[in-house]
């Protein structure tokens, strides 16, 4: 469930307009990477080629990890910050029934 739920929050960032198409990038470089035969270690040495590759996710992952929770973090204040002056909030007792 756990890994759903970071493809769902990388879909949500490569969507979203506001984000720079160089942070974008970093989540799909590591990932072409992986999927192109060319790597620093060839893919053809049967274990530093998968080595190298499983590296570049490794060393990568904080960063888009801090990238994510950042995202995230800005869509749920937007969020918050939503105007409410209009709205009645009914946990209080400062409203007036006719």
């Amino acid at each position: 469930m756990w890994f759903i739920s970071q493809i769902t929050r990388i879909i949500k960032l490569l969507k979203d307009k506001n984000v720079a198409l160089y942070k974008k990038m970093l989540f799909v470089v590591p990932i072409i990477y992986l999927i192109i035969p060319y790597d620093f270690i060839g893919d053809f040495f049967p274990v530093l080629g998968q080595i190298d590759d499983v590296a570049v996710f490794i060393l990568m992952w904080p960063l888009l990890k801090r990238l994510l929770d950042r995202h995230s973090m800005k869509n749920q204040k937007q969020k918050e910050d939503i105007d409410k002056s209009d709205s009645i909030n009914l946990n209080e007792n400062d409203y007036d029934i006719d």
